[in-house]
């Protein structure tokens, strides 16, 4: 019998080929090492969507790892890190060099990092530059208290809340650069994540047949690094506008040698039936559905709503319009993306009318295209990951 290979998990199209292997249950063998990795928000968020692909379309559902630490190392290893911590949620087992390890077993591991997360003990949380927040299903803390109010589906923060839980984020992440985000881009994150989560509990705890899931994990995951060429340049290359957002964006060394993207990575993520999926069910066709993400995404341009709900994704495409950021969205079988160059932004505000001029808006900031011109597998879940560069601007760094 021919041995079962490791599979890498190192590039975006790396975690896309796990995804079609999932498709077709086909089985998977990884290691705690690569699943834990820490390479950033929309890197990592992607790993662990393709996890939960794996474990939507497992028959057993049991995570196989090839490892060479002992079973208390690498348990702890998987539930430090939302990729690993949500991939252990979803499946009913880890085996673990052939020794099978229950789910509820391997969850222990995970007790210290969920009650810290609830108390909001960021500082014993935050790895690498790295904080990640999981909402657990059937767990004592499901309802984390940086993003719910109360311990219940229906108490997520209100904007206002969320935003003091993105500023205690990314002030722990990066306390010293914190000062050069923009006030309102911070407040737009508040509201963004307030809708999204908002949306989870009311859509995506459900598969599109309309059953309850049983397992289900949501959260988010910020980051804030320099991202290497090396690591990460090939996963920009599948689309000529993101070449050139990743060459616009990234600085030499001294020596030219290397070049980097200095950059904080926000992705929320929950293990639904996807963004298509909870709008239409089943009976949307393959050839309409990025149409159809395309309507999920651009409805609440035209949609008038109380309170300014319903406004997540216009005022987040229109603060990294200011800022030159880039959105990342993958769902079903469909990956979106748009980006942005800050000396464009406000170009619409030259027109006389202002039904022209908004007009103009909407179509710049729901100018999407494919990540990549490769045929996707369809995918568990939804993801949606952001990325803000840092520049360097008269010697002095700022997203401004």
């Amino acid at each position: 019998m021919e041995r079962l290979k490791e599979s890498p998990l190192e590039s975006i199209d790396d975690m896309e080929n796990i995804i079609k292997k999932a498709e077709h249950s086909e089985t998977v063998k990884l290691s705690s090492e690569a699943i834990s990795k820490r390479h950033g928000a929309l890197k990592d968020a992607a790993r662990l969507q393709a996890l939960v692909s794996l474990a939507r379309n497992s028959a057993e559902k049991v995570l196989v790892l090839q490892n060479s630490s002992d079973i208390e190392t690498v348990l702890n290893e998987l539930c430090s890190y939302a990729p690993g911590l949500t991939s252990v949620r979803l499946n009913k087992s880890i085996s673990i060099n052939h020794e099978v390890i229950s789910r509820r077993k391997a969850l222990l591991s995970a007790m210290d990092k969920m009650i810290a997360s609830d108390n909001q003990r960021y500082a014993n949380v935050v790895r690498g530059r790295s904080i990640d927040l999981c909402c657990i299903s059937g767990a004592e803390r499901q309802y984390l208290s940086p993003l719910f109010s109360n311990k219940n589906s229906q108490a997520v923060r209100d904007s206002s809340l969320m935003q003091k839980t993105m500023v205690a984020i990314f002030k722990q992440i990066n306390q010293r650069e914190f000062n050069h985000l923009d006030g309102d881009l911070i407040e737009a994150f508040g509201i963004f994540g307030c809708e999204l989560f908002k949306n989870t509990q009311e859509h995506a705890l459900r598969d599109q047949h309309g059953k309850p899931y049983i397992e289900h994990v949501e959260g988010m995951i910020a980051s804030w690094k320099d991202q290497s060429s090396e690591t990460y340049e090939k996963d920009f290359m599948g689309h000529p506008r993101l070449s050139k957002y990743w060459n616009d964006n990234v600085e030499k060394s001294a020596d030219g040698t290397k070049k980097t993207l200095r950059c904080m990575e926000v992705s929320f993520f929950d293990t639904g039936p996807g963004l298509v999926g909870r709008a239409f069910g089943t009976s949307i066709d393959a050839a309409s559905e990025k149409d159809a993400l395309i309507k999920c995404i651009g409805k609440n341009f035209s949609t008038k709503s109380e309170g300014g709900a319903g406004h997540g994704y216009p005022t987040i495409l229109n603060q990294l319009s200011k800022v030159g950021g880039l959105i990342r969205i993958r769902s079903g079988s469909q990956c979106l993306f748009n980006c942005f160059d800050r000396d464009k932004h406000g170009f619409w505000t030259k027109e006389q009318s202002q039904d022209v001029a908004k007009q103009e808006q909407t179509q710049y900031l729901m100018n999407f295209d494919d990540w990549t011109n490769k045929s996707l597998g369809a995918t568990s879940g939804t993801v949606v990951s952001i990325l803000v560069p840092l520049r360097k601007d008269s010697g002095q760094r700022t997203l401004l």
